[in-house]
């Protein structure tokens, strides 16, 4: 059959694919135009003027507009070990505007990445935190990035060609996501400073659980300090290969003189710690002494290493899991870095205060 009877006149078969692509293209365009009026991520130019809020899950897609928005003048970079630092407490210890845009899993890479746009759209930058963990002080060069997508036309500074990137089944679900929060159908994800506690509510915090989940029921153990050489392996400090460091260097050279630079090696769980005397702690203090020393040479600024045996870590009732302590610890950690830069010395055993 070559034709349908339809209205009163025969419908080609062509007519109807011609029809169908229509409709095609007008849904297309339609849901295209949409996506860009709403903006999920907030760059566009000509997006509807609507109050966002960071709502992608992918921090690495939420930031860039936290980090282009010009009334933050102080901002904390790293991996989630840093994320609960709480801006308010951070301004409350240290002055300023800050933002946290510290990202699950981040790469050093990364970190440079967002660390940058932040410095190219304002001229005065207060304060910069820097998260160290151990992925800053491997031995060998870290990946570029994770499995987590990374947009690099979100860290380019152009807003004008954010629109060619949104026509993807990540940018609508987000754009969704969008939607939800303008409407109050959905929870901010964010703050508008990109802060955002990630634990479950202090209710739900069961000592036993987490216990569990840290030590596996007994398979872990903190292990009992090691004897070391002779040396206390001097020279295996000074032969160490820490490549990602030299990153580290230029992010510092891109700072102002007058920027303050704290750096904070976060205090993880004492399980998660290489046990003292060892080649690993070895490899720590080397690491955090060489930041401290490039730190020296552009001034300004501040090591804070919580890395170690304290009282935060090892103390389970701190911690969720291995790698996370909880909100009242976060807060302990940003009194402590506001004291320790204002006495120019470690105020409390929990922390030491590198020199180079």
């Amino acid at each position: 059959m070559r034709f349908l009877f339809g209205l009163g006149k025969a419908i080609g078969w062509g007519d109807m694919a011609r029809r169908a692509l229509v409709v095609f293209l007008a849904a297309f365009l339609l849901l295209y135009g949409a996506v860009i009026l709403i903006d999920p991520y907030d760059t566009v130019p000509f997006s509807l003027p609507l109050d966002r809020a960071p709502s992608a899950t992918n921090q690495r897609f939420s930031y860039p507009a936290v980090a282009m928005d010009p009334q933050f003048d102080s901002v904390v970079v790293g991996t989630s070990v840093v994320r609960l630092l709480k801006p308010s407490e951070l301004e409350a210890a240290l002055g300023g505007r800050f933002a946290n845009l510290s990202m699950n899993s981040a790469m050093p890479y990364e970190q440079s990445q967002i660390l940058d746009l932040f410095l190219r759209n304002r001229d005065e930058v207060k304060t910069v935190i820097v998260g160290i963990d151990t992925v800053w002080c491997e031995t060998k060069a870290s990946p570029k990035l994770t499995f987590r997508p990374f947009p690099p036309w979100l860290y380019d500074g152009n807003r004008w060609n954010d629109a060619l990137h949104l026509l993807n089944l990540a940018a609508i679900e987000d754009a969704g996501r969008q939607i939800g929060q303008l409407t109050g159908i959905r929870e901010e994800k964010y703050q508008r400073n990109g802060y955002a506690n990630f634990l479950p509510p202090k209710s739900e915090y069961d000592l036993q659980k987490v216990r569990k989940t840290i030590y596996l029921d007994g398979a872990r153990k903190i292990l009992p300090p090691e004897t070391p050489p002779a040396d206390n392996y001097a020279s295996y400090r000074t032969s160490i290969d820490l490549p990602d460091l030299a990153l580290l260097r230029e992010m510092m050279a891109a700072l102002p003189p007058t920027t303050r630079k704290i750096f904070i090696g976060a205090p993880v769980h004492a399980l998660a710690i290489a046990p003292p005397g060892s080649e690993a702690e070895a490899t720590w203090n080397e690491c955090m002494s060489r930041i401290a020393r490039m730190g020296a040479e552009f001034g300004n600024n501040y090591v804070f290493d919580f890395r170690f045996r304290s009282d935060i870590t090892m103390n389970d009732a701190n911690y969720w899991d291995l790698l996370h302590y909880g909100t009242d610890t976060a807060s302990r950690i940003a009194r402590l870095i506001g004291e320790g830069v204002a006495a120019g010395a470690a105020t409390d055993p929990a922390y030491r205060l590198i020199l180079p």
